[in-house]
């Protein structure tokens, strides 16, 4: 065997044969072939899932922080639209008092 060979077992079925033939070595199955074949399976099985995971953890955050982002916009538009409320009412304050102000100028003429 190569070392190249060598290297691509050791890399990608390395730790999971070592961990089959563990637990073969430990239980004894009667059929020690059968075995590890479902042992694999099921190792292959629970490596796909941690991947779906991690990738759906992955989009959760994505998506949790686009809604921060977007909570965070929302309650600036508020804000925004309070102030601007806020000054229309002192123009509009400002406009009523100088109307007053105008008609008493006109009713003392």
């Amino acid at each position: 065997m190569s070392v190249v060979e060598s290297d691509y077992l050791k890399r990608w079925i390395g730790a999971p044969i070592t961990d089959a033939l563990t637990e073969v070595a430990l239980k004894r199955p009667a059929d020690p072939i059968e075995y590890i074949a479902l042992w694999l399976l099921k190792y292959k099985e629970n490596e796909v899932k941690k991947a779906a995971e991690a990738s759906n953890a992955e989009r959760l955050a994505i998506e949790k922080k686009k809604l921060d982002e977007e909570a965070k916009k929302k309650a600036e538009l508020e804000e925004e639209q309070r102030r601007i409320a806020a000054e229309n009412a002192a123009k509009k304050a400002e406009i009523e008092k100088a109307l007053a102000e105008q008609a008493k100028v006109t009713e003392a003429v």
